[in-house]
């Protein structure tokens, strides 16, 4: 049984947290985050939802492993337990909803502004999530910089009736019925946010290249070594200049562009000659919010082990540092490629 990640002292990046490693690359984007423990053994959840998350009150569980005592911190049945639920992966829910997590599986790249989204939270048991239970998501401009107003998530509640293998009940070949828990009981914990309502605004470059010549003062000609993917409207920065032999004009709007030059408007142009081959920076202006799950602030809030009732690990980065299984889709992880990872674009 050890291929199933039954181990007490185990609990690490090396052996994927636990989860059982016949599903750590196969179907990666959608089996190993909705695999857990209960009481039952190793259980994978099949939403028959959109909501892929605790906030689906419609889904079937299927039996992979039965294993008695496998979610418990003792030893029963012979089988020592893999201890208190830990997190295995935090990442950006698909804003399209799309199953499996992948560009190529229908879903997006970015989220609208002003719009609701989710995180997910994934834990290798079933666990209690109270409702209020809050993640701290960092805003950035698209150059991943001039940090902004933080936004905060918040794990909503499941107001269906929820079913968990937990406690007594359980024991006897049922599950127990909440009808009024406040919050998710799941392995899987969605905490909603709301996009910012207007993006962060700053100049993303796409070309650096250099002037071969020696503009003079006053010149609205600019010759340059590459104009790849410069149009009108591109910003254009002259920068470093040697001392006493130029200056410098900061994100100055292209009219025009030849196949070895780029034009400017005459009221930005240099009152000095331009040095030969000093560097030439293009830009685009781009109005758009990075947004980033704060990996280093874990989660608040009462989460509680569905085997014992006890808290369990909130962060995400003093037991298991930034390895924390997040690359989901396989869609990358920076970028402005957000699914199943910790960065999403707002635009």
């Amino acid at each position: 049984m050890a291929l199933w990640g039954i181990s007490t002292s185990s609990e690490t990046a090396a052996n994927k947290y636990a989860i059982p490693k016949f599903q750590h690359e196969v179907d990666r984007n959608r089996s190993p985050w909705n695999t857990f423990a209960d009481v039952r053994g190793w259980i994978q959840r099949r939403y028959k939802t959109k909501e892929n998350s605790g906030l689906s009150t419609r889904y079937f569980d299927e039996v992979l492993v039965p294993v008695v005592g496998l979610n418990s911190t003792g030893n029963l049945g012979g089988t020592t337990g893999i201890g208190t639920a830990s997190p295995v992966a935090v990442f950006f829910e698909d804003p399209n909803k799309a199953s499996p997590i992948s560009v190529g599986g229908g879903g997006t790249t970015g989220i609208a502004t002003n719009t609701t989204g989710y995180v997910h939270v994934v834990f290798n048991e079933l666990v209690f999530a109270g409702a209020g239970s809050t993640i701290l998501i960092r805003t950035f401009d698209a150059n991943d910089a001039n940090e902004s107003t933080a936004i905060v998530g918040t794990a909503a509640s499941n107001t269906g009736t929820q079913y968990a293998w937990a406690g007594p009940a359980a024991s006897h070949g049922s599950p127990n019925v909440y009808t009024n828990f406040n919050g998710q009981i799941t392995n899987r914990v969605a905490f909603s946010f709301t996009t910012p309502s207007v993006g962060l605004t700053t100049n993303v470059v796409f070309l650096t290249t250099v002037g071969p010549n020696n503009p003079s003062a006053g010149s609205t000609t600019i010759f340059v070594s590459s104009v790849a993917g410069v149009s009108i409207g591109s910003s254009i920065s002259h920068i470093n200049p040697v001392a006493g032999l130029g200056t410098v004009f900061t994100n100055v709007p292209v009219v025009a562009v030849g196949n070895t030059f780029v034009q400017i408007g005459s009221a930005n142009t240099s009152s000095v000659p331009i040095h030969p081959f000093a560097a030439i920076r293009f830009s685009t202006r781009t109005t758009a919010t990075k947004l980033k799950i704060d990996m280093t602030k874990g989660f608040v809030g009462v989460i509680t082990d569905g085997s014992n009732g006890v808290g369990v690990i909130s962060s995400f980065t003093s037991q298991f540092g930034d390895v924390i299984l997040r690359n989901v889709g396989g869609a990358g992880t920076t970028a402005a490629v957000g699914l199943g990872t910790t960065t999403l674009t707002v635009r």
